[in-house]
């Protein structure tokens, strides 16, 4: 599919892609660093059919995302190498002129990947579909008022989301997401048309990080909800 902007400004890109190409497709288009890795960790010589197919599922995710990228670093008239990890596991490009201060991050859920880059400041990115395994889960790394403040699977959904992006933004091992990342949400009604409706009513997102290494002030959280084939997906980041 043909890239998607969700923002586009001088010092940064983010995108979606949706992934509908094959895994050759993906293949000839990204340098032999990046193949290298991506065979070493995901292999589909299983004899079984459902891990062989999860594992080329796999595969295509990580192949799109790093094409995403390359895309995106393009854009902005810079030279893509390939993509290596910290031991954190922070994504990074090899330095090259224009590269070494760009900050990235990226994330998937098949059929979809996402990525972010930015000249000037550190980011996360996390995109999630849909799935009441979160409602399931949800307690066990959202504080009480979290709980109170997301109802919905939607909610929810956002709130996880959020907490993902915050950890890739932050980089810092030992966070625990229970403790150490928080989410606010307010609900901008806009404008009031009968006395219970609203036009334009938008959930705006706030996350801190509290840890001595990084300011634990709000940041404004930015995030794209949308539906593919009646399954629905967010995408979450700052």
């Amino acid at each position: 599919m043909p890239l998607q902007l969700l923002h586009n400004s001088e010092n940064r890109l983010v995108a979606l892609w949706q992934i509908s190409e094959n895994i050759s497709f993906f293949e000839n288009q990204l340098p032999k660093e990046d193949l290298e890795y991506i065979n070493s960790k995901y292999s589909d010589i299983s004899k079984n059919k459902k891990l062989k197919a999860k594992q080329k599922e796999k595969k295509l995710e990580r192949l799109a995302v790093r094409f995403l990228l390359k895309k995106l670093v393009q854009q902005m008239n810079l030279d893509y190498t390939f993509l290596e990890k910290t031991e954190t596991g922070k994504p990074f490009l090899t330095t090259k002129k224009g590269n070494k201060n760009l900050n990235l991050s990226i994330s998937h859920d098949f059929p979809f990947c996402a990525a972010i880059i930015d000249k000037n400041s550190e980011v996360g990115i996390d995109i999630q579909s849909l799935t009441p395994k979160i409602s399931r889960v949800f307690h066990r790394v959202m504080s009480q008022e979290e709980q109170k403040k997301a109802q919905t699977l939607k909610q929810q959904t956002l709130f996880w989301s959020s907490k993902e992006a915050l950890y890739k933004y932050a980089d810092i091992e030992g966070l625990f997401f229970k403790e150490d990342l928080n989410v606010n949400s307010i609900t901008d009604y806009g404008l009031r048309i009968t006395n219970n409706n609203y036009e334009n009513k938008k959930i705006k997102l706030f996350g801190r990080v509290q840890n001595d290494l990084i300011s634990d002030k709000w940041l404004s959280l930015f995030h794209h909800y949308f539906i593919n084939q009646e399954k629905e997906f967010v995408v979450v980041w700052l």
